[in-house]
């Protein structure tokens, strides 16, 4: 079997229609580009997704966890079952140019450990993001409305938030991605920083625009998240850390990280 060349890498949890629509559309898309393997971990109390109508390049790996969402417990599980040596990780509502994927890729093939494929985001409305699904227009990457905020300025993008590319061999050596931080925030924020602290050779790209397709946020979802003032307190350890215990951190994790069977027998 042939070695892919990229590994995306996605991890849901379908509460909504919407999600799951969200899902076909990015799996699509990203479904275009040549040489890629797909890998869906779906995390939940059961099974919701119908993988059945799949193309065989999808790997769908169901793993059980019947509390709050860990994306970065879904997105370790993945890094298991990718073939590939560079990775990349993406929200399952989130669409980037094939222009700006393929470039990015070969950046992180050949030079950097990381890159980050876009520096603007732009918030689809529902109308917009049902066109998609239908399939009655193109994605559009030139929007004028794409910017580096989000949630009237509370949200700024960091480089491992939405999608990013990661050579497996750094995943390995920051110990995977910290599997304490529960729901929404600051997991993207602390995976960038312990990132920057274990290598300086990463790369961006600039003029890039995402779009981030339409779904419900409640409060709950965001900054209402109980779990996030824990999620903040993680985030500053690793900010205030010494070297010494941020190795130390990132060699017991590597040990334990992606376990598919983390949450079997919680209630």
């Amino acid at each position: 079997m042939t070695t892919p060349s990229i590994s995306f890498i996605t991890t849901v949890r379908i509460g909504e229609e919407v999600r799951r629509r969200n899902l076909e559309t990015v799996l699509a898309w990203y479904g275009r580009m040549s040489g890629w393997e797909i890998v869906v971990v779906e995390q939940d109390e059961a099974p919701r997704l119908d993988s059945d109508d799949w193309a065989p390049a999808i790997k769908r790996v169901f793993v059980r966890n019947p509390g709050p969402f860990n994306k970065n417990w879904g997105y370790n599980v993945g890094v298991r079952v990718a073939r590939a040596e560079v990775l990349f990780f993406c929200d399952a509502d989130l669409l980037l140019a094939h222009s700006a994927l393929g470039t990015a890729a070969t950046l992180c093939t050949r030079r950097a450990l990381a890159v980050n494929p876009y520096d603007r985001i732009a918030d689809l409305d529902e109308a917009e993001s049902d066109a998609l699904h239908a399939g009655t227009i193109e994605p559009d990457f030139e929007r004028a409305d794409a910017s580096a905020t989000r949630a009237g300025g509370r949200e700024r993008l960091c480089f491992c938030g939405g999608a990013f590319f990661m050579r497996r061999s750094l995943h390995h050596l920051m110990g995977g991605f910290d599997e304490r931080f529960l729901g929404w925030g600051a997991e993207d924020d602390a995976n960038t920083l312990r990132m920057q602290r274990v290598t300086h050779n990463v790369a961006a790209l600039e003029g890039r625009a995402a779009l981030h397709l339409w779904h419900a946020r409640d409060e709950l979802a965001t900054f209402g998240n109980p779990h996030y003032p824990d999620n903040l307190q993680r985030l500053n350890w690793v900010a205030q850390a010494g070297d010494t215990e941020l190795r130390f951190l990132c060699e017991v994790q590597r040990q334990i990280m992606g376990n598919p069977g983390k949450y079997e027998g919680v209630v």
